[in-house]
């Protein structure tokens, strides 16, 4: 705070003064209630608070009457202070509030509003994938176990004793896959450097889809990649994921005899992989959804194909890595097209 009372106010850092008299950009305002508010950031109040000009000078519990605000200054002016997360326009604020004296007398009390929206954001996703986690984990290992046990007290003729060992070693392979996904978001979420290298689009792009080669003959999904030679300095191992997944994402939800287009292309504005099929399209209230974690469209088919739920989830980690951008057109019973960009070094 300055010799003239001003208030400092930066950014997303919002200060409030409560019972004080102080001044504002516009001048001094002399308040026996106590508030005096920064003048400079009256629009952040009207969002958090729906204040405006006339709140200039008021008493700040006759504007904010919610009870954890109330409660949470009332308990700085015992304790010294307090704090207080809410929720104010669709964004979330944690409110540090200090008691202020001077020589031993109360004034007032400070208010500092942080927007944590991203951190609460992140915070919530974390919490949803160790629930998420939890669940897909203990999903194939109830099947190992029951197969296990069934074998294990006799209960398996021997004409069914193979059905059950590939039922285990299926589960089995599953689990692997995905505890395998998980180590690799985990890896990108720590954000750490990795050693980068001259990775050519167009050759990751024809080694993801020779190794796709069984799984799409499979499904009778016929792979096809084409484009020039695009170079860019990146993580050849992210790089090569981002390809391979949205291939085999392509491959499981396509339809009998469908194609999988793979394009590479470079021009001014940088390189990119297009990944375009001719399958079941995705609704568009999904296609927001698609690249978040272990969220699935169509859960019996994700699990019946062997998917994770991850996968998408991985390649918009490793544009994002790559300071990359997807774009996603779909139309269901169509096809979906998948655009990743990489701009220029």
């Amino acid at each position: 705070m300055e010799k003239n009372g001003e208030i400092s106010f930066r950014r997303e850092v919002l200060t409030l003064i409560l019972r004080g008299s102080l001044q504002t950009l516009h001048g001094p305002v002399q308040s026996d209630l106590g508030l005096v508010i920064l003048v400079h950031a009256l629009l952040m109040l009207q969002a958090l608070f729906g204040a405006d000009a006339q709140c200039v000078g008021r008493d700040f519990l006759t504007i904010e009457r919610s009870h954890e605000i109330s409660a949470a200054i009332q308990a700085a002016a015992a304790d010294g202070h307090s704090e207080v997360r809410a929720e104010r326009a669709g964004r979330v604020y944690q409110f540090d509030i200090s008691r202020i004296t001077s020589d031993g007398k109360f004034l007032g009390t400070v208010i500092l509003a942080f927007d944590i929206t991203e951190q609460e954001f992140a915070e919530r996703n974390r919490r949803e994938f160790t629930a998420n986690v939890s669940h897909e984990l203990k999903t194939p290992l109830q099947g190992i176990i029951g197969s296990a046990e069934l074998i294990e007290n006799g209960m398996v003729k021997p004409e069914d004793l193979p059905r059950f060992v590939g039922h285990i070693h299926a589960e089995a392979a599953r689990l692997v896959t995905l505890i395998d996904d998980i180590i690799r978001l985990s890896q990108l979420d720590e954000g750490d450097a990795m050693p980068t290298e001259p990775v050519d689009l167009l050759a990751v792009s024809q080694e993801a889809a020779e190794n796709l080669h069984d799984a799409a003959a499979a499904r009778n999904v016929m792979v096809s990649v084409t484009g020039q030679p695009a170079v860019l300095p990146g993580v050849r191992r992210l790089i090569y994921e981002i390809v391979y997944n949205l291939c085999d994402n392509a491959i499981k939800y396509n339809r009998d005899g469908g194609r999988v287009d793979v394009t590479v292309a470079a021009d001014a504005g940088g390189s990119s992989i297009t990944v375009a099929d001719t399958g079941i399209g995705i609704a568009p209230e999904h296609q927001a959804r698609v690249f978040e974690r272990f969220y699935r469209v169509d859960k019996s088919h994700s699990k019946a194909s062997g998917g994770t739920g991850l996968g998408l989830s991985i390649v918009k980690h490793a544009v994002q890595y790559h300071h990359g951008r997807i774009e996603l057109e779909s139309t269901p019973g169509t096809g979906t097209t998948i655009r990743v960009v990489f701009p220029n070094p």
